[in-house]
């Protein structure tokens, strides 16, 4: 979370490695299957055919959490508390937009902050400091602490 710049405009940002990873989960995806299929045949000596199934069964769930999860992650929400807005920016074709405090339904905050409107859930990396961030968020909207609930 950064500092305010004029006491009333927070920004919220996911982690530079994770952008990273979700933009180029692709070329990744199919390294590691490379790299797990020359392993096996060359470890374990079995055919082709058996290291693709094998590597396939490897790298269809995080394909499952990627096209699932994928969109939903924001590179960065910035709420400012002057205009009582709130504004996602994404780094693909989505561009940024805004958001009415009252368009939000609730905020879940677990280990990534989760807002959560009539027609998205929108997710971004919680911050460390999170006494300050749930206090500064009860402001904005219902929040769902879940099991950080003695916050």
């Amino acid at each position: 979370m950064t500092e305010p710049v004029d006491k009333r405009t927070y920004t919220f940002f996911m982690p530079g490695e994770e952008r990273i990873f979700l933009n180029h989960f692709h070329p990744i995806a199919i390294a590691i299957l490379l790299i797990v299929i020359s392993f096996q045949i060359v470890t374990s000596e079995t055919t082709v055919k058996d290291a693709m199934v094998t590597g396939l069964v490897f790298i269809l769930p995080f394909y499952f959490i990627y096209f699932v999860f994928g969109k939903r992650f924001a590179d960065s929400v910035t709420l400012d508390f002057d205009a009582r807005k709130v504004r996602f920016s994404f780094s693909d074709e989505r561009g940024s937009f805004e958001r009415d405090f009252q368009d939000i339904k609730k905020i879940n905050f677990k280990f990534y902050l989760t807002f959560v409107m009539d027609d998205a859930r929108i997710m971004v990396k919680r911050p460390q400091n999170k006494k300050q961030v749930y206090l500064l968020l009860k402001k904005v909207s219902m929040v769902d602490a879940g099991m950080f609930g003695g916050l």
